[in-house]
């Protein structure tokens, strides 16, 4: 979808019906040991061949389709479309390829993929550490106070970051460190694309956009949403994520849009070929995940993070209430789910990024 538009209708044919079997099914069971019991699994397939075959004329095609909507993988052998996840952890960064091959970055805190992956930003302790994804270091500032949350701009020449309770601003070359605002609420804060314009948000809960090489030139949007995230569109429109509302802004506002969740909005996250948007709405121990308003999908417990593909085709779903990753193709109906995520990478995983085209 290119734009804001509403849900398309839903009613679908009898494959439609079908998947959504499946969908529940799987959406619906326990969260599995490590060690899965494929029984249960098998089972299901059966009762939703049958089903198909008895609701649509073609059912030997219905069947064919769905047998392979859902795979699942007690490890990560592979990304389902290319590029590398970056991965936060209570010990330490993880560096996912394409191949499923992991590194660990042993005690970094936050790190963040550079525009084209070819470097981390990442906190460590009082420092901030440019390092490739190999590990190797290129340079390392030290400030006053915990270091915190650092994104690069759009071409990575400047690095934003958190220095205890202040917003900072270095090139990308560890130069020209300076201090761009005393009052920023700590953690949130998104580059516009193409600018050296950074949105984050003061201690009263509004959202500046002030360009870092001209700090004084900044624009103040009041907003009620007290934003816990933020992030651009390509063309350059906000959004803001409140703990209920989302709303979308004008580069320098005003809204131009609100969208409500029925509960708690747990992450949100923009498409990188367009303004798809992705939203994980969390309501009596269950989490729904949207498109464009649309469910995608829904299961028991918390999806903690969501992120596109580089290529705009895939979603991958911190399901932390199952213990799991989702790969989610969308609008193809395809699930890969990957197992035992906390064994894997440890305790306090999220996902930091999924990189690059």
């Amino acid at each position: 979808m290119s734009g804001w538009h509403d849900p398309v209708p839903g009613e679908r044919d009898s494959g439609d019906r079908a998947w959504e079997v499946v969908r529940r099914a799987y959406a619906e069971r326990l969260p599995a040991p490590r060690r899965r019991d494929r029984r249960p699994l098998i089972a299901i397939a059966i009762g939703v061949a049958v089903l198909a075959a008895a609701l649509s004329p073609p059912g030997l095609a219905v069947f064919g389709s769905l047998r392979d909507a859902v795979s699942n993988e007690d490890q990560l052998v592979a990304l389902p479309s290319g590029g590398r996840v970056l991965v936060n952890a209570r010990d330490g960064a993880w560096v996912i390829s394409a191949d499923g091959s992991k590194r660990f970055l042993s005690d970094y805190r936050d790190a963040a993929w550079s525009p084209h992956g070819l470097y981390l930003a990442a906190a460590r302790g009082n420092q901030l550490v440019a390092l490739e994804p190999n590990g190797k270091v290129h340079w390392k500032l030290a400030r006053h106070g915990t270091v915190s949350r650092p994104q690069w701009s759009y071409e990575g020449y400047r690095v934003a970051y958190f220095a205890g309770r202040v917003l900072r601003v270095v090139n990308g070359d560890g130069t020209g460190d300076r201090l761009l605002a005393r009052n920023a609420r700590p953690g949130v804060l998104a580059w516009q694309p193409g600018t050296h314009s950074l949105a984050y948000v003061d201690r009263a809960g509004n959202i500046v956009i002030a360009n870092v090489d001209r700090p004084r030139t900044s624009t103040h949007i009041r907003t009620r949403l007290s934003p816990m995230q933020l992030a651009w569109t390509p063309d350059s429109m906000l959004v803001a994520v409140g703990p209920r509302v989302i709303g979308i802004f004008a580069q320098r506002g005003p809204q131009l849009r609100r969208i409500a969740a029925a509960g708690r909005i747990a992450a949100a996250a923009v498409s990188p070929e367009n303004r798809r948007l992705a939203i994980v709405d969390v309501q009596k121990g269950s989490s729904t995940v949207e498109v464009d308003g649309r469910p995608v999908f829904n299961g028991a417990g918390v999806i903690s993070e969501v992120a596109w593909s580089p290529d705009g085709h895939w979603l991958l779903l911190n399901w932390r209430g199952a213990d799991e990753w989702l790969f989610l193709r969308t609008p193809a109906r395809k699930v890969v789910a990957v197992s035992n995520i906390r064994a894997t990478f440890g305790d306090g995983t999220t996902v930091a990024g999924w990189c690059c085209p």
